[in-house]
């Protein structure tokens, strides 16, 4: 909830099942669609901020570019059906409403599979925490 409207994040939730995801099979500096078989949507009725970025009521993409100590967080009107980087062309990345970077945080314990979720946060703000294996990426989102 922000603003007391229902802000909602839907995302595919792979799990690492052995393999080094992030840094790994994930390399740093490379865009991702930060979820599974298709692109992570958020879907706001309120104007937002996400990591500094203005969002206006509707419908949005979450991309990610992980690094190993901050995350550049990109958010995209277009939603492609599958969401693979190799569909975000030139043309989709110029309707990007910005991009911003965040600071990423180690986990103490391992996460096997993804997983993003509301957390309060300072300021009366939320952040939405994208966490897998000894990552944590908080990212502030705030009402406008």
């Amino acid at each position: 909830m922000v603003a007391g409207k229902p802000v909602k994040v839907c995302y595919g939730r792979p799990s690492a099942r052995g393999r080094v995801m992030i840094g790994g099979e994930l390399p740093y500096g490379t865009l991702w669609r930060t979820g599974a078989n298709e692109p992570t949507t958020i879907f706001t009725p309120v104007i937002l901020s996400v990591a500094g970025l203005t969002l206006p009521v509707g419908r949005y993409s979450l991309y990610t570019v992980p690094g190993e100590t901050e995350w550049e967080i990109v958010i995209n009107p277009v939603v492609l059906e599958s969401g693979h980087t190799q569909y975000y062309t030139d043309e989709v990345k110029a309707h990007e409403l910005g991009r911003a970077k965040v600071k990423s945080e180690p986990r103490k314990a391992p996460l096997e599979t993804l997983t993003l979720r509301a957390e309060p946060s300072r300021s009366n703000a939320t952040a939405l925490v994208l966490e897998w294996e000894k990552t944590r990426v908080p990212i502030p989102i705030v009402a406008r």
